[in-house]
């Protein structure tokens, strides 16, 4: 016998994996925590087992659970790829769950999302905001359909969407400030605050097969805060140009030479996971890149 299970309950269930609290839960399925709270009971109750751990201020999935989700996910999109055989392009609609990189959040998501939204004003979107390990992650484990980093996963399909360059950022008036460029060799021994958005790792690569050892003061994940730092005169950082401030007052920017290219990929599972806003947004991205 299959289990009697409605859409409700998957999209409830579902809503508390994401939000791991049955009020915001609620709140975001613009229902009561009560009516949440026995759907998804109900839903364990058709599958004979718990999928979710109540506990005072959270709530965590069970190792149940998370498979359950996985397979949630995958009725709902295809519930809506089904609904969307009955209406025209035009009047698509749903949530896209979108996982991206702090850079491209700020500088080049408003102008694709508007882009998505004058296409289809129906469509919301879902940002879940990361380092690149944590949109991976998000995108690998079902939380965001679609994610924009610059690594990659075999599991899942990669297309660019944008490139650009690291740059040195260095205190105004520091002596990297007459160069038109420097080698990451050059970079030996200053001082250094390491982003810890999720470059880091490669840049620390770099570092290290350049025989570069620098003074690394301070790992700091927010791109503003690290800026603030360079400005105070903390040391110097690498960061991607997508990721400098508008305002770049006692700051030195300085290209590297050899160039060392960052990449940004859309990163999707398989498109039959995907629901029909997905769908939509990367056809958008790739047919544009």
């Amino acid at each position: 016998m299959f289990p009697n299970v409605t859409l409700t309950q998957l999209r409830c269930f579902c809503a508390v994996a994401d939000e791991a609290s049955f009020t915001a839960a609620a709140d975001r399925l613009h229902l009561t925590q009560s009516a949440v709270s026995q759907n998804v009971a109900a839903i364990e109750r058709a599958l004979g087992t718990k999928l979710v751990t109540r506990a005072r201020r959270e709530v965590s999935l069970t190792a149940a659970g998370a498979h359950a989700l996985a397979e949630a996910r995958l009725a709902l999109a295809a519930v809506e790829r089904l609904a969307a055989i009955a209406s025209p392009a035009t009047s698509l609609q749903g949530v896209l769950r979108l996982g991206v990189v702090q850079s491209a959040a700020i500088k080049l998501l408003p102008r694709w999302i508007r882009r998505l939204r004058a296409a289809h004003p129906k469509v919301t979107v879902k940002l879940y905001e990361g380092t690149d390990p944590e949109v991976l992650d998000w995108v690998l484990s079902g939380v965001a359909e679609l994610g924009i980093a610059s690594r990659k996963h075999p599991r899942l399909d990669a297309q660019e969407v944008f490139a650009d360059d690291y740059v040195v950022i260095a205190p105004a008036g520091h002596p990297f400030e007459q160069r038109g460029s420097v080698e990451l060799q050059e970079l030996d021994g200053e001082r250094m605050l390491m982003s810890g958005g999720g470059c880091e790792t490669l840049i620390e690569q770099l570092l290290s097969a350049a025989n570069c050892r620098p003074d690394v003061v301070c790992m700091v994940r927010d791109n503003a805060t690290l800026c603030s730092m360079v400005q105070e005169g903390l040391g110097l950082t690498i960061m991607p140009e997508l990721a400098l401030p508008e305002d770049r007052v006692g700051l030195s920017i300085i290209p590297l030479r050899p160039p060392l290219r960052r990449v940004l990929n859309l990163l999707s599972a398989p498109a039959e996971t995907l629901g029909p806003a997905a769908i939509a947004f990367a056809e958008m991205l790739t047919d544009t890149s």
